[in-house]
């Protein structure tokens, strides 16, 4: 099979939680061309979903040595350390996915939440801010925010 073919495979089962199958689709794709950080990110993802964190950041890290400027791996990545508490790591991440592309509000939605598990609430409250200013319709950042407000409340 293809790279293509391999790849549309691997979303298919995943589609339909088959996450093993998928995670051997992915990597049938790598060793077509192990060259493709968008397979590289795939089965990183997968491997999250199947709870195997530390080989999901092994292969988003292996997708950054092919394209270190993308900010979807910088930002897949700060969500599976976000998912696993490691808040200070995930941070990290999601300032370059933020410095990458400050116009994309999903980016800015999940630094301000990290921010919130670090308790920095008043830099949470402004990466809130600028994720609403660019999607005043997500519902989850209003609701979100009203809890750093009032977190920052208590500190006062």
């Amino acid at each position: 099979m293809r790279f293509d073919e391999l790849m549309e495979k691997g979303n298919q089962l995943r589609k339909e939680n088959k996450y093993e199958e998928a995670l051997d689709a992915y990597q049938a794709a790598l060793k077509v061309d192990k060259r493709r950080p968008e397979a590289w990110n795939m089965k990183a993802s997968t491997l999250g979903l199947l709870n195997k964190t530390d080989e999901a950041i092994e292969c988003f890290d292996k997708s950054l040595e092919l394209d270190f400027n993308n900010e979807q791996t910088w930002f897949l990545k700060g969500m599976t350390l976000f998912a696993v508490n490691r808040f200070n790591e995930a941070d990290s991440c999601f300032d370059k996915a933020v410095n990458a592309d400050p116009h994309n509000p999903v980016y800015w939605k999940y630094k301000g939440m990290v921010l919130s598990q670090l308790n920095q609430n008043a830099d949470a409250l402004k990466c809130l801010d600028n994720a609403l200013e660019l999607n005043p319709e997500d519902d989850a950042v209003l609701v979100f925010r009203h809890t750093v407000v009032e977190a920052l409340e208590k500190e006062e």
